[in-house]
């Protein structure tokens, strides 16, 4: 079975390097780049072709609420996963609207992201949020 794609992307170079080691250390998933934006995420992920596309809301320059409808255009078949420190309903309804299959609050993601890239890799990649319960 091929593994997931991964692009990852947040402004946060430590963050960039813990979350790869962890996703790293499962053998169902590769990391095939990372940004430090919105902008780089978008000329990365049209190269990469990514199954899933984790990216952080809050960055400078293109934000990544404001790049998921621009990635979703790129990769319409892409999961993306909306990544965050602010975990509130505004942001997870933003997130879906903006184009994200799903959610997850940073602070969670040891127990989190990995079940969030699989569900995401084996459904529907549109909608995928909306057939779950609320954060």
């Amino acid at each position: 079975m091929k593994p997931i794609s991964v692009l990852l992307v947040d402004d946060n170079p430590s963050f960039l390097r813990l979350v790869t080691r962890f996703l790293q250390e499962h053998d169902d998933i590769v990391v095939v780049g990372t940004a430090d934006g919105g902008e780089e995420a978008l000329a990365l992920a049209q190269d990469l072709q990514p199954d899933i596309v984790l990216i952080d809301l809050a960055m400078p320059g293109l934000s990544g609420l404001e790049a998921i409808p621009r990635l979703r255009a790129v990769l319409p078949a892409a999961g993306i996963i909306a990544l965050t420190v602010l975990n509130t309903n505004s942001y997870l309804q933003a997130s879906l609207e903006a184009g994200a299959n799903d959610f997850v609050a940073k602070a969670s993601l040891n127990t989190d992201l990995l079940l969030a890239i699989r569900r995401v890799a084996q459904g529907d990649p549109s909608q995928q949020r909306a057939a779950d319960e609320s954060v």
